[in-house]
């Protein structure tokens, strides 16, 4: 990242606690809450805190430890199709395990994903399908196994397929290191960018195990609250969107009704 992070990223050539508490810190802030994420937006790892771009790398590669991962993968369908630079709309329809929608969902687009109109190929833009696969995973950069955890959305193509020897997608990756008697969580993981693909694609290599006390410190920051919720899909902000835009679509046949139950759409 770059030199504005060093002064926190770096090793002190003396010895310093890190997380050191003065007591009044954390009552100063923009925001009641830090979101920490790793974007990979047009091939650069992007450090984003709150929304906002803090930094950029241009190295090529970044290591890291894997120390948590959403159990399945999910799904999300856009009624609008990206463009760069635009302002995202709230999905119309999303599932948590890519089995079915989830019960928050407003516009569900059918009632199972396998045999949803948008799962078909074709369905989306340049023969793809509509409804797009993500999973979340949350890591911690490989020299600083107990600083800050990152939470990463990885596509379709970050997520599966075979690979090669330069790297591979992480569901093929996860099963190469199983095999090897290793754990996700246990391992150096080198993050990289396909530069043969025309989009957007990260590929995953081992580079090292932990030491048995590195691990444990891999465990233990896997087990967080912070990285718990990194794993998980939240549409909470979106879902609220949907409602308001509800409610001022049909506020005329609304008008002069006592609402003491919500409307079934909601």
């Amino acid at each position: 990242m770059t030199k504005e992070l060093d002064v926190f990223q770096n090793k002190p050539t003396e010895m310093v606690k890190s997380n050191r508490d003065d007591g009044f810190s954390h009552t100063i802030s923009g925001n009641s809450s830090t979101s920490k994420r790793i974007s990979i937006r047009n091939n650069l790892f992007r450090l984003i805190i709150n929304g906002e771009e803090i930094s950029k790398s241009n190295q090529r590669h970044l290591d890291v430890v894997i120390i948590n991962a959403s159990p399945s993968v999910h799904r999300m369908f856009y009624p609008e199709a990206y463009r760069p630079g635009a302002k995202l709309s709230p999905p119309s329809c999303w599932s948590s395990d890519a089995q079915v929608p989830d019960t928050d969902v407003l516009e569900p687009q059918h009632k199972d994903c396998s045999g949803c109109p948008q799962n078909i190929k074709g369905s989306g833009p340049n023969n793809t399908k509509a409804c797009r696969f993500s999973r979340r995973i949350a890591v911690v950069m490989a020299d600083n196994l107990e600083g800050d955890i990152y939470q990463m959305t990885l596509p379709a193509q970050s997520i599966f397929g075979t690979g090669d020897d330069t790297g591979k997608p992480l569901n093929k990756y996860a099963d190469y290191v199983k095999a090897n008697k290793e754990a996700v969580g246990s391992v150096v993981t080198r993050m990289s960018f396909d530069e043969n693909s025309s989009s957007t694609k990260v590929k995953f290599l081992p580079m090292s195990r932990l030491s048995d006390e590195e691990f444990e410190i891999s465990k233990g920051q896997g087990a967080t609250d912070d990285a718990k919720r990194m794993k998980t899909l939240l549409v909470l902000k979106l879902s609220f969107c949907r409602c308001l835009d509800y409610l001022m679509k049909n506020l005329k046949s609304l008008k002069g009704k006592e609402l003491l139950t919500m409307p079934k759409e909601l």
